[in-house]
């Protein structure tokens, strides 16, 4: 039997995958992947990563879940993907299951991974780049220096609580933003804050700008996020 590998893929560029992770992809025979299911349509954000790497040659397997705040059928798609790698697994499959960004942080594998450790399954993880780090990166400005201190707050929906963790934070990262942005957008741009907006990182769709007067019409998509500094 082998181990079950969750593997990393990164924010969205192909390259930015580790050299262990892309060994092992090579060497699997089984790679589950997640995606999402919006108005019955089905699309993998990490697809097309795969298809980059050649790897679409594989035995390809997806999980689809609906964009709902509803965790019941989210649960459910879990519990039947993780019977699926058991049943792949005892087969004697190498088996591996990526996800976007980095495999534990607001990814959809930790929910699998908790399946596969209550069927006592041995899995081993390799982690990968945040998009937060890569959005950095890409403004060239550091998320921390020396002793500040950074927080990481998902679907903020009111201008208080950004606020609130200023108060023993230096570093702020809005993830999720999609849900509360125009509930607090007007309130952002009359801050004497610095912003550092995201969307898409590491795509052929990729934006970034430091001017949030410059998103005012513009619809905010699901990858996306904020980094904002005192």
């Amino acid at each position: 039997m082998h181990t079950i590998h969750g593997i990393a893929l990164g924010p969205g560029d192909p390259e930015l995958l580790t050299l262990k992770a892309l060994r092992i992809l090579k060497e699997v025979d089984l790679i589950f992947y997640p995606g999402s299911i919006t108005k019955n349509q089905k699309k993998s954000f990490v697809y097309p990563i795969l298809q980059y790497h050649g790897l679409e040659n594989k035995e390809l397997t997806g999980f689809f879940l609906k964009m709902s705040n509803d965790r019941k059928e989210a649960s459910d798609t879990y519990a039947i993907t993780a019977k699926n790698i058991e049943e792949a697994y005892r087969s004697g499959k190498k088996i591996a299951i990526v996800c976007e960004g980095d495999i534990s942080l607001y990814a959809s594998f930790s929910y699998l991974l908790k399946e596969l450790q209550d069927l006592e399954l041995p899995v081993s993880l390799v982690p990968g780049i945040n998009s937060f780090s890569l959005g950095a990166s890409q403004h060239q400005v550091p998320l921390s220096l020396l002793n500040d201190k950074v927080a990481i707050l998902p679907r903020v929906k009111k201008i208080q609580e950004i606020t609130q963790y200023f108060q023993e934070f230096d570093t702020v990262v809005l993830m999720k933003i999609r849900s509360g942005w125009n509930t607090f957008y007007t309130d952002l741009i009359q801050k004497n804050w610095k912003y550092y907006y995201c969307e898409r990182l590491g795509t052929n769709e990729e934006y970034i700008t430091t001017d949030l007067s410059t998103l005012a019409n513009r619809e905010i998509p699901y990858f996306s996020l904020l980094i904002i500094k005192k």
